[in-house]
Order: structure tokens, then C-alpha cells, then sequence
């Protein structure tokens, strides 16, 4: 039997199987992350997996698949450890911006050319990471979500003023 964490976000021992998945499949977590200026945000993210087994015939290779007993909840709390040491010292602008990039960056890392790695495996047990969704980013406090909102805003003020003023110029040079 095996005791795998589940639920969102995960907790231990929620699902209980008698058989170990090789995937492609996916798990769906929510993570508390907090930026460099103090903006506490929950986010939550589905990770496409699968394991990667080189050779059936090689029994210490397949009893790798077993080396970690909880692969859901370890994997989450690796992946969210990762994410919440580079959203550490990001400003808040900066993620709201550019927060897939830095969060594929955080988990996949960087090859040798500077380019964000397609995959992460984790040699314990050859669980590949292959994506992540994020699917929802929401501010945790009042005080984050008013600021998001003004953000927002802003971005749209300023992006309509400037398609009202290229149309005026336009329509001057006619």
C-alpha cells in the first residue's frame, strides 16, 4: 500500500493506492509565497509529471520508483522550497510582471546557455517535472490585493491614454 499526500494544498496520507503510476499525469498544489518587499501571495500551480525508468530489466533502477515514500508530497514541498527562495528577493512589480518566468526559472533551472531547462528530475527516484500551470496568483492581504488592483488599473489608464494619444496623432497627420 501506498500513502501519498493529496487534497489542495497537499497534506499527507490523503490517498492510499495499491499500485504506483508511471504518469504522464498531474498534481495540483497552493503555495504561500512572500516577495522581497513583503507582498504575501497564494498561488496555485499544476505540475505535469511522469516517471522516467531507463531499464525494466535493471531491479535497482525500478526500485528507485519506491525510494521515496511520499513522491506527491515530497515533490511539492521541493518545488514550493525553490519557488519561495527566488520570489524571496523579487520584488513585488517584478513578479507580478514576470512571475512564470520566474517561477520556471526557480524549478527548472538554467542551462549552460542561459535558457530555462524543459524538465527537472529528481535522480531519488526519476520523477521528471515536465510543466507548470500556474493557475491562479491571488494576494493574501487586503493591503496586497488594493495594491494589485492599483497596479492594474494603472496598467490600463496608461495603456488606453497612450492608444488615445498614437489615434490623435494620427488623426493629425491627415
Amino acid at each position: 500500500m501506498i500513502s501519498l499526500s493529496g487534497g489542495i494544498p497537499k497534506k499527507p496520507n490523503q490517498v492510499n493506492s495499491l499500485c504506483l503510476l508511471l504518469g504522464p499525469n498531474f498534481f495540483t498544489d497552493i503555495i504561500v509565497i512572500e516577495t522581497a518587499d513583503h507582498a504575501r501571495l497564494s498561488i496555485k500551480l499544476a505540475y505535469n509529471w511522469h516517471f522516467e525508468v531507463k531499464d525494466i530489466n535493471d531491479e535497482k533502477e525500478v526500485a528507485k520508483l519506491f525510494s521515496v515514500p511520499d513522491f506527491v508530497g515530497d515533490t511539492c514541498k521541493a518545488i514550493a522550497s525553490r519557488i519561495r527562495g527566488a520570489v524571496a528577493g523579487t520584488h513585488f512589480d517584478n513578479f507580478h510582471k514576470n512571475s512564470a518566468h520566474i517561477i520556471r526559472e526557480s524549478v527548472f533551472g538554467l542551462d549552460a546557455h542561459q535558457c530555462v531547462c524543459d524538465r527537472i528530475i529528481f535522480p531519488q527516484n526519476n520523477l521528471a517535472i515536465t510543466s507548470i500551470d500556474i493557475q491562479s496568483v491571488e494576494p493574501v492581504d487586503q493591503h496586497t490585493r488594493d495594491a494589485l488592483q492599483k497596479s492594474v488599473q494603472l496598467a490600463i489608464e496608461i495603456t488606453t491614454n497612450s492608444q488615445e494619444a498614437a489615434a490623435q496623432h494620427e488623426a493629425s497627420r491627415r
